[in-house]
């Protein structure tokens, strides 16, 4: 599993170095460190991820990144007894549960986990409701206020009521805002959604042309497979160019497309002084999306 765990440290660090995407713990005590440059060669360091690539949910990218955030914080000096996925019921309810507890300095802690990827989608006409959100998620019932609003008002509460002596709660959530080509950006943003999140771009699926026409001869790119949707193409300047043409990858998009209508999510990269980095991330969706769901 070397070649794994190598594509799992990258996907760490990027996950680490991404900015927030929800505003929600201003105030911090506890400072996250980041994991070192290098993987570890103790390979005990790599059990979360062992568990998680012999699962049947080895291809779902939100597992994924619990994993990788369980490595990291088994790796953090002073934390101890890390715990994961802790089901809270009442009687033979469930309530919910907790993404991990974990203690540091004597201190319980609290920390919830997610990534997700929103794309703007100005509501006007008769849409133009203000419970209308304009950041719906490729699976568009989904959206950034509903995920705002289950971390804020369900998640974090839930764990300090079922533990009251929580010094801390943190929220983890990583991810990207994608937006048109040419199209202009809002004027104002969600409550709480961070201004310095990362960006993309998106288009639809009889868009393609786009691909083509704007990429220049030395761009490549690849189609992100799950649960690999973090990190992006990159690759030594004195290799062989990586990935695809634009060319080679408008057609293995499009023979995607004619099988199913799934969001495909893409990495360009260009080659500089460092070699092949990834210049820009693509959602493609469907010729319809969003389609009926509902946008509230």
């Amino acid at each position: 599993m070397t070649g794994l765990f190598s594509q799992a440290w990258r996907d760490l660090q990027w996950l680490v170095g991404c900015p927030d995407l929800v505003e929600a713990s201003p105030e911090r005590i506890l400072t996250f460190r980041p994991p070192p440059i290098s993987p570890p060669d103790d390979q005990a360091a790599y059990e979360p991820l062992k568990r998680h690539f012999e699962s049947r949910a080895e291809n779902r990218v939100g597992y994924y990144v619990e994993a990788l955030v369980q490595m990291w914080l088994s790796g953090i000096p002073g934390f101890s007894g890390i715990e994961h996925g802790i089901v809270i019921k009442e009687g033979k309810i469930t309530l919910g549960e907790l993404d991990f507890l974990f203690r540091h300095e004597g201190h319980l802690h609290h920390l919830e986990v997610a990534l997700k990827f929103f794309l703007y989608r100005p509501v006007t006409g008769r849409e133009s409701r203000a419970a209308l959100s304009q950041f719906p998620g490729p699976n568009a019932t989904d959206n950034f206020e509903k995920k705002r609003d289950k971390l804020l008002q369900r998640q974090l509460p839930l764990g300090r009521k079922q533990f009251p002596e929580i010094r801390e709660s943190h929220s983890f959530v990583k991810g990207m805002i994608f937006f048109r080509p040419g199209e202009p950006r809002p004027a104002t943003l969600p409550e709480r959604m961070n201004p310095r999140h990362l960006s993309g771009t998106w288009i639809r699926s009889n868009e393609l042309d786009w691909l083509v026409e704007r990429a220049r001869r030395d761009i490549r790119g690849i189609v992100m497979k799950k649960p690999f949707w973090l990190s992006g193409l990159q690759s030594p300047g004195d290799s062989t160019p990586p990935g695809l043409t634009p060319g080679n990858l408008y057609t293995a998009v499009t023979e995607q497309f004619s099988q199913r209508d799934s969001p495909v999510l893409l990495s360009l990269a260009k080659e500089g002084d460092l070699g092949w980095q990834e210049e820009e991330r693509v959602f493609v969706v469907s010729e319809d999306w969003p389609g009926d769901a509902p946008l509230s």
